[in-house]
């Protein structure tokens, strides 16, 4: 005879209970695992980012910063340049010296030249933009040059020409760097000028030699006329010194007249 089933003890349905919560667990603390390994990682890439130790920091906040820093330090100096009425440019004559210093502080005012106020402080770049009348800058000296304390100063040079007469613009422009790359800091408009081109003296004294030259010629060609009213002149007064008739000689003189009369 088979005995009827009762119903389950409590125990039993625990122990069912418990193995299905052991079965799920291995997979939890795998998620869990996995979302701690990815938060790491993402926090060390971040952390290797310039300027992340600062809230919101990043990359290109931290060039913004070293930029602005860099113009702050910036300060007033002068900007001293040959003046233009000083130059006396000759088409196709010898180049004349174009000079222009940054001083790091207003220092003095000498004959012959114009000041102005730059940005000094940083590595300046000055440049010489010239145009019209066929002219021409060659520079002797950097471009780019240091001037980073009050107590500094330096100078550019550059030789200009022209080959023809006319009007010159001579266009100067500083630009402050920062440090030694091709970032610029702050540049300043241009200081421009003008410069009259004269004409080669060759030119007055061309004419002054084509109109002698005329006169020459053509005193060369007449000169055989002159010689010949010269010589005909001269002949002419010859003739009329010897067509003059002589004196009539004094009486008592005659020889001719005596011998005629006398008496045999």
């Amino acid at each position: 005879m088979t005995e009827r089933e009762g119903p389950q003890s409590p125990r039993s349905s625990g122990s069912a209970a418990s193995s299905v919560g052991s079965g799920c667990f291995p997979w939890t603390v795998l998620a869990v695992v996995i979302a701690l390994i990815s938060g790491l990682f993402l926090f060390l890439g971040r952390s290797e980012e310039p300027g992340s130790g600062r809230p919101g920091g990043s990359k290109q906040q931290a060039y913004v910063d070293e930029i602005d820093q860099a113009r702050q330090q910036l300060f007033k100096g002068e900007l001293v340049r040959t003046s233009t009425k000083s130059m006396h440019l000759v088409a196709g004559g010898d180049p004349i010296p174009f000079r222009a210093q940054i001083l790091g502080s207003w220092r003095s005012d000498g004959a012959g030249e114009t000041h102005s106020k730059t940005s000094a402080g940083a590595q300046i770049g000055v440049k010489l933009h010239c145009s019209g009348a066929q002219v021409r800058c060659t520079p002797l000296s950097s471009e780019r040059q240091n001037v980073i304390s009050k107590k500094d100063a330096a100078t550019w040079l550059w030789d200009v020409s022209a080959e023809k007469a006319g009007t010159v613009t001579l266009s100067v422009t500083v630009t402050a760097y920062y440090q030694d790359s091709d970032t610029v800091l702050l540049e300043q408009p241009p200081a421009t000028a003008h410069v009259q081109v004269a004409a080669p003296p060759g030119n007055s004294f061309g004419r002054a030699a084509q109109a002698w030259r005329w006169i020459t010629g053509a005193v060369t060609s007449l000169g055989g006329l002159a010689v010949s009213l010269t010589a005909i002149v001269t002949l002419a007064v010859l003739l009329a010194r010897r067509t003059t008739p002589a004196a009539d000689p004094e009486p008592g003189h005659d020889d001719t007249d005596a011998d005629t009369n006398s008496p045999s």
